[in-house]
């Protein structure tokens, strides 16, 4: 009988896995600096707010500096959130399947957003140019603004890669189903959602009081 699962250890899942994980900790890496931009924004905006008021003296550059650090944790961060499966999703229609069908769809869905990266990468990339070359910059100080639109197409092929490994992953999926799950997200129902929830927010044993409650409300309806 032949098996349509590849041999658990095999050299080419591990080697997939092993990328993986190290291309999480790039993700992860510009993430963290995304939160350090946003935390930087909170204190500039403190800070606005005080030099203001108290001293009358509000802080040079301050939009010019907010709109820079915007495009840091506004891109930086969206790799890691594909990579977790964070980014809005229509589950109507996937929820429906389960299995070959499902892992094809989520391969179908995952090529035609690589191939709007791509196109987005092309775009963002001309505009960076466009404003390197004729000098652009922010109104107020005057600092330059292709430093900023360098971010985007930068940030773009963090999350190109990141597609071509979820495509990667999901065709694997389609021809091995029952293979271990690398590079993709797994995406869990609104129960299992709702349970993880409670359970950063209240502690383990919420989260366990919550699935009893849950077990024992769905006894009582049968």
């Amino acid at each position: 009988m032949t098996s349509t699962n590849p041999p658990k250890g095999s050299a080419s899942g591990s080697a997939f896995a092993a990328f993986d994980r190290g291309y999480s900790k790039l993700e992860n890496f510009l993430n963290g600096i995304s939160a350090l931009a946003i935390f930087f924004v909170m204190l500039l905006g403190v800070s606005q707010v005080l030099s203001r008021k108290l001293l009358n003296f509000p802080i040079l550059g301050y939009i010019d500096f907010i709109e820079q650090s915007m495009v840091i944790f506004a891109f930086f961060g969206i790799a890691y959130c594909q990579r977790q499966g964070g980014h809005v999703r229509m589950d109507l229609f996937m929820a429906k399947f389960s299995a070959r069908p499902l892992y094809f769809f989520e391969a179908l869905a995952t090529l035609v957003g690589l191939v709007v990266v791509t196109i987005l990468i092309d775009t963002s990339w001309l505009h960076f140019l466009r404003a390197y070359q004729l000098g652009d910059s922010t109104i107020d100080i005057g600092l330059p603004i292709w430093p900023a639109k360098l971010v985007i197409p930068l940030a773009f092929g963090v999350l190109w890669i990141r597609f071509a490994l979820q495509l990667v992953g999901f065709l694997r999926l389609f021809l091995y189903p029952n293979a271990e799950i690398i590079a993709v997200p797994v995406i869990e129902d609104v129960t299992a959602i709702a349970r993880h929830e409670i359970e950063d927010a209240l502690g383990e044993e919420a989260a366990k009081q919550a699935k009893f409650d849950e077990t024992y409300i769905k006894k009582g309806k049968k």
